[in-house]
């Protein structure tokens, strides 16, 4: 089988059926493709959707549809990586293929995936768009000037080419691939795909760019990724210590003579760069929650995960002066004392925004 489509899936009962019918409307032979949904413990009737869908729309057309198709239920809610995870593991195609349940592919992606065949890479990755509600693309991401099909590394992608983005499902993966690498979703928390795509991207030994659309992802009002809250920032900051890790391993393998890629170091000082934006993001804005409640959850729940001092003492940080600052420090050093601050900015905030209403 040529590649395999995972698709985790929570609460997306009105959008599944348009990303299913986008991917049966790909120019893939039937025995080429197989599609692997995870649930997550869906609140809503999304099972009940897809098991129609199987039923009604791929039996109808053909058993080799129907057969190719996988449904799986997660028994506790763990978030998009546990899925994804699940997908690869039971996965049978030479590649891997995501795709967000509320969005869609488009006929681009079966050139990526050709290429990726064609040319035997670790990674493709693809033209994507971004569209409304509506479906009208209302942003492109910037096509890439070099003929398709020529092989890089991947750090010479990232560090010449300045394709970039965080997202899974931008690329097309050589399975074997990713079961080398052994670098799994990190599961249970938001924002676990950017370190996922920059692991693999500094391991890809062979990687291609198609300039073909081959993705459309809607912008969804209420997103958990854009919206505020305690658990976001606190796994923003999660990623960043990640990030941190992968310099850590990076930095061993420049040492060691591991890897002795042209361009590595400047590959490096991105991720300590991107590690350092993620850290201070997500404690310059606790302020912004609901209630005092949260803004004392924020900071217990980084205790859970992070020893604040030695991250504070990690003098990586402190290479980007652009991004470290004065909250980052009084967060990671004096708890209390910013429990109290972002306190009483959250209650002036909410009294500013009322005022700001009443107008």
């Amino acid at each position: 089988m040529l590649v395999s489509f995972i698709i985790p899936s929570y609460n997306s009962a009105h959008t599944v059926g348009r990303c299913l019918d986008s991917i049966y409307a790909l120019a893939l032979k039937q025995e080429e493709f197989e599609v692997i949904f995870i649930d997550d413990c869906s609140t809503d009737n999304t099972i009940e959707v897809a098991e129609q869908y199987i039923r009604d729309v791929l039996r109808m057309t053909s058993d080799v549809y129907s057969n190719h198709f996988t449904l799986l239920r997660q028994l506790i809610n763990n978030r998009q990586g546990a899925a994804r995870n699940r997908g690869v593991s039971v996965a049978q195609g030479e590649y891997i293929c995501f795709v967000d349940s509320d969005d869609v592919v488009t006929e681009g992606v079966v050139d990526a995936i050709r290429l990726a065949k064609e040319k035997q890479t670790d990674m493709v990755a693809f033209h994507i768009a971004y569209a409304s509600e509506k479906g009208e693309i209302i942003k492109e991401n910037e096509r890439l000037s070099f003929p398709s099909g020529q092989i890089f590394t991947g750090v010479e992608m990232q560090n010449n080419h300045y394709y970039w983005f965080s997202g899974p499902v931008a690329y097309i993966y050589n399975k074997t691939f990713l079961d080398k690498s052994n670098y799994p979703f990190r599961e249970g928390v938001l924002f676990e795909d950017s370190d996922f795509v920059m692991v693999h991207i500094y391991y890809a030994q062979r990687m291609a760019y198609s300039p073909s659309l081959g993705y459309l992802a809607y912008y969804r009002d209420g997103s958990t990724t854009h919206s505020v809250s305690y658990k976001n920032q606190t796994d923003f900051l999660l990623l960043g210590t990640r990030m941190l890790a992968l310099y850590t391993n990076v930095m061993h393998d420049i040492e060691y003579g591991i890897r002795k890629d042209e361009g590595i170091m400047e590959f490096a000082e991105g991720i300590v760069e991107g590690a350092t934006y993620n850290v201070t993001k997500s404690l310059k804005r606790p302020y912004k929650q609901r209630s005092p409640g949260d803004v004392v959850s924020f900071y217990h729940r980084i205790d859970e995960h992070i020893n604040r001092y030695e991250l504070f003492n990690d003098r990586r940080l402190h290479q980007i002066p652009q991004y470290w600052n004065l909250i980052a420090t009084l967060s990671l050093n004096h708890k209390y004392l910013s429990i109290v601050l972002n306190s009483c900015l959250l209650i002036a905030y909410n009294i500013f925004m009322k005022i700001k209403r009443r107008r």
